[in-house]
C-alpha cells in the first residue's frame, strides 16, 4: 500500500518519510536503514487498516456499540502484537549495526612508521604542555589533517603523551571519523533511524486506541462484561434444559 493513500488520522510520527527524509539518506546508504523504513511502512498500513476496519464494523447495523468495539479491538491487538515484535527486532538489528560501525572508529591507530625518534619527541612535547594546550594541539592536528602527529600520539599508549584513556579513545574516534567520513555518515543515519523508530513505537499503542475507539482498560472491562453475560446466558440455557 502506498503511504500517499494512508488516512490522515495516522500520526505523521509513524510515517516512513521520517527516515527517508533524514540527512544522508540516498540510494547508496538506504540499505543501512531499509528494515527501519519497512517497519514504519508496515506500522502505518496496520493502523490505517484498523481505522478502515472500524469504519466497516460501525456500518454493520447487526452489532451493538460494545460488540463493535470488541470486534475492532480483536483485530487491532493482533496487529499490535506483530508490530511490537517487528519493532524490537528492527531496533536490535540497528543497534548491532551501529555497534559494529562504532568498533571500526575505535580500532587502534597504527603508529606513523619511518620517523624514528621524532614520534617520541612529538609525544614528549604534548606530555609537557598543560591540558588546555594539549587539547588545542590535538584539535589543530585533526583540523589540518596532520596524520604524522596524530599517528605518533594515538599509535602509542595514552600515558606517553599525557592523555587519559578517555581522551585517547575520544581522539582515536575523531581520527577515524576524519579518515573515514562515510562510516561516520552511516552511523549518523542509523542512529537517526533508531530515534525515529523509538518515537514511532511510543505512539503506536495510542494510535491503535484511537482506531479502536477505546483504550486497553476500557476494552478489558467490555471483555469482562461480555464474558460474564455469556456465562450467565450459558447457565440460563443449561437450567432451562434441565427443566
Amino acid at each position: 500500500m502506498s503511504t500517499t493513500n494512508i488516512s490522515t488520522h495516522v500520526s505523521p510520527t509513524i510515517r516512513p518519510e521520517n527516515i527517508t527524509g533524514l540527512p544522508g539518506y540516498n540510494e547508496q546508504t538506504k540499505g543501512y536503514v531499509s528494515s527501519s523504513v519497512n517497519a514504519l511502512k508496515i506500522a502505518t498500513t496496520a493502523i490505517d487498516d484498523t481505522i478502515k476496519a472500524r469504519l466497516a464494523v460501525n456500518a454493520d447495523p447487526s452489532r451493538n456499540p460494545k460488540a463493535k468495539v470488541l470486534a475492532v479491538a480483536d483485530y487491532a491487538e493482533k496487529q499490535d502484537s506483530q508490530l511490537q515484535k517487528l519493532f524490537e527486532k528492527t531496533a536490535d538489528d540497528l543497534l548491532k549495526r551501529i555497534a559494529h560501525k562504532e568498533s571500526e572508529l575505535s580500532k587502534p591507530v597504527e603508529e606513523f612508521a619511518g620517523i624514528g625518534h621524532v614520534a617520541s619527541e612529538i609525544r614528549n612535547h604534548l606530555k609537557n604542555t598543560d591540558r588546555d594546550k594539549r587539547m588545542a594541539f590535538l584539535n589543530e592536528a585533526l583540523e589540518s589533517g596532520d596524520d604524522k602527529t596524530l599517528k605518533s600520539i594515538l599509535g602509542a599508549p595514552s600515558y606517553l603523551s599525557g592523555l587519559t584513556d578517555l581522551e585517547h579513545k575520544h581522539y582515536t574516534k575523531l581520527f577515524h571519523q576524519k579518515a573515514n567520513p562515510e562510516i561516520a555518515a552511516q552511523i549518523n543515519l542509523m542512529s537517526g533511524a533508531l530515534d525515529k523508530l523509538k518515537n514511532a513505537h511510543k505512539v503506536i499503542r495510542k494510535q491503535f486506541d484511537e482506531a479502536i475507539g477505546a483504550n486497553a482498560v476500557e476494552v478489558a472491562k467490555l471483555r469482562a462484561a461480555n464474558s460474564a453475560a455469556e456465562e450467565a446466558l450459558a447457565v440460563k440455557n443449561l437450567l432451562g434444559m434441565e427443566e
